[in-house]
């Protein structure tokens, strides 16, 4: 079994580097953007091969496309006349619909199957994969409507052998989901460490503070694209976690009923 990665930063090189763990034979084949990621990549086991050129991946039986979202649909349409017609492509981005609707300008849209494997660090690339990164984390698939995906079973396998649980959601209830589960957290994250360097020392912040502002040190430009893409999902979790919040304001100002108010926060994280 041939893979192929699109991409070798914190996903593209973590997937690497746990493919090569299994003990079945895969040969994983890497594109980056750079010649130094492409021997960096392969310096740290994360493929066998490597290379600045998508024709590396001719003969590869799946292609993962593991890129910024923003660079998903030209891959794609690079990719098309490169990889065999038997081929099967995939990706992981965290955003669904868009990429469908990209995949959609295929010659073979059924070869396409959306993923998202629900793992990830704060810091990003090469230098921060991990082959563990996808242990008892869900990889969401999103087919489309109708697509029989029991060509991708060999991949399915795969994916489970790593460690990731694999499940099936459409492409519009799973980006509203992620705009709850993940990006409403960034977007929070980053708005509560803003209002506390403009009104706090940073120095005498404990465990708590860094807990609440780890998110925000993730990739800016990477969020950026995240929220483009998912726009009309992130600006209602924006919205109703702002009215929550409202809620929390009264009641703390009233002094009213404000153990009833943390204690269900409690019980809803369980």
């Amino acid at each position: 079994m041939r893979v192929g990665i699109v991409g070798l930063g914190l996903i593209g090189g973590s997937l690497g580097l746990a493919l090569r763990r299994l003990r079945h034979a895969i040969d994983v084949t890497g594109v980056a953007r750079q010649a130094e990621s492409a021997a960096e990549a392969i310096q740290r086991g994360a493929v066998d091969r490597a290379s600045t050129d998508l024709a590396e991946l001719s003969d590869c039986d799946i292609v993962v496309i593991a890129t910024p979202i923003e660079e998903i649909a030209g891959v794609m349409e690079r990719l098309a006349p490169i990889v065999g017609a038997n081929a099967l492509i995939t990706d992981v981005a965290s955003v669904k619909r868009p990429v469908l609707a990209w995949a959609q300008r295929l010659p073979n849209p059924s070869r396409f199957l959306g993923g998202h494997p629900v793992a990830g660090k704060t810091r990003s690339g090469l230098r921060e994969s991990d082959a563990e990164i996808f242990d008892h984390e869900p990889w969401i698939f999103t087919p489309a409507e109708g697509q029989d995906v029991r060509r991708f079973d060999t991949w399915f396998e795969m994916v489970r052998a790593i460690g990731a649980s694999v499940s099936f959601m459409r492409p519009d209830l799973h980006d509203e989901q992620m705009a709850f589960l993940s990006h409403l957290a960034f977007v929070v994250s980053s708005a509560y460490a803003q209002t506390v360097k403009r009104q706090a020392d940073e120095t005498l912040g404990g465990p708590g503070y860094r807990g609440m502002v780890r998110l925000a040190g993730g990739d800016p430009a990477m969020y950026e694209a995240i929220s483009r893409e998912n726009r009309d999902a992130l600006v209602d979790a924006i919205d109703r976690f702002d009215a929550v919040l409202h809620q929390y304001r009264q009641r703390i100002s009233a002094g009213t009923r404000v153990k009833d108010l943390f204690g269900g926060a409690v019980h809803a994280g369980r």
